[in-house]
């Protein structure tokens, strides 16, 4: 019995060994990007939908970005601690998805950063989380943001916030809402889902045992294999839920805009510090284009529903920019692989919200 655990045991060794070394060799021909997928950095949390580590960093990459992101000692993605109690200056929350936190993009460089640098008297503090919409965001609100005593919220839509939480989202952390005999309601958490986050082994893997995924490059390897492996099996599941989506874009629209503008109010009504709000649109691809998608009607929709009180529709500065800067062409503000902004994003996006800021600051003072 001892001699066939010591020889598991050295099996098991070697492999390790072996697929360790075959991901270093694998990541110096750029066969293998050196980093771990952004999935590692977020944990569900069942009130807020997703949120952070605290204190920690990671080395983050895809096939065509790399990036080292850091979350501070309340998880928020930004390098500087805050003390939460010892408030200097004024203070502006990000609210916002994967755009805004801004994962591909390196520390000091990425959306929240930039914002801050252009901002010095301001003390800027980016709650954006990937992988949520407004309704998770009133939660965010409610169980952390409100503790802050923010002076104004810079609320960032993208154009799939319409149907984020939408009851047929597929997302078991989200927040879901659905129209049942005319009114709204929200649908209970998934208990199952979340009952699976407590188990021992889930919190050794995301919490205890971090630092095999920040210092293995083996775990790169099972990171990117994975992560493809469970984007086959989602387009495989839900192959039915897409094509009906291909082939009407708008199935369920009305209901999507009359949850949105119930989330819309709901978020308002809950603030608690008398904070100026002020939503900008996200300039994605597809808004941006030439070419007509179905998400451009979304921005649309969502601007009428905030109203000219509260939006500031970037899709026309972000056109021209692009224009005069010779530039107007895939992938705009993005990489050719990915969506999300890019450095050039990044620093044109903070420009612009830095300058449509500075801006009604003047007027309100006039």
């Amino acid at each position: 019995m001892r001699k066939i655990l010591i020889n598991s045991f050295l099996i098991l060794f070697l492999t390790f060994i072996f697929l360790e070394i075959a991901s270093i060799l694998l990541i110096k021909i750029n066969l293998l990007p050196n980093g771990i997928t952004p999935r590692v950095t977020i944990i569900p949390h069942k009130n807020f939908g997703f949120w952070h580590h605290k204190n920690k960093s990671f080395r983050l990459a895809s096939e065509c970005w790399n990036s080292k992101v850091t979350y501070n000692n309340h998880g928020m993605r930004q390098v500087s601690d805050i003390n939460i109690d010892l408030k200097s200056k004024k203070r502006i929350g990000l609210i916002g998805d994967s755009m805004t936190e801004n994962l591909e993009v390196t520390d000091g460089n990425d959306f929240g950063s930039l914002i801050q640098s252009k901002l010095p008297d301001y003390e800027i503090l980016n709650f954006s989380v990937r992988s949520t919409g407004l309704g998770d965001h009133i939660e965010l609100y409610e169980g952390l943001i409100k503790n802050f005593e923010l002076d104004y919220i810079f609320l960032f839509v993208s154009d799939n916030d319409l149907e984020d939480n939408y009851y047929l989202n597929n997302r078991p952390s989200q927040n879901k809402y659905k129209v049942i005999n005319d009114k709204i309601k929200k649908l209970p958490i998934d208990k199952v889902f979340f009952e699976k986050q407590k188990k021992i082994s889930n919190k050794l893997k995301k919490e205890k045992l971090i630092f095999v995924k920040e210092y293995f490059r083996s775990y790169i390897l099972y990171s990117h294999f994975r992560a493809n492996l469970m984007y086959q099996i989602y387009k495989k599941k839900k192959k039915d839920i897409i094509e009906r989506q291909v082939n009407n874009p708008y199935e369920d629209y009305d209901e999507k805009i009359k949850i949105y503008k119930h989330l819309k109010i709901k978020f308002l009504n809950q603030l608690s510090n008398n904070e100026k709000v002020i939503v900008f649109t996200n300039p994605r691809p597809k808004i941006i284009s030439e070419k007509f998608y179905p998400e451009k009607k979304n921005i649309e929709e969502m601007s009428k529903i905030w109203g000219d009180q509260y939006i500031v529709n970037t899709t026309e500065s972000s056109i021209n920019y692009l224009k005069r800067d010779e530039n107007y062409k895939y992938p705009y503000f993005s990489f050719k692989c990915d969506g999300h902004f890019s450095a050039y994003g990044a620093n044109f996006m903070s420009d612009l919200v830095v300058e449509k800021f500075l801006e009604i600051i003047s007027s309100s003072q006039s």
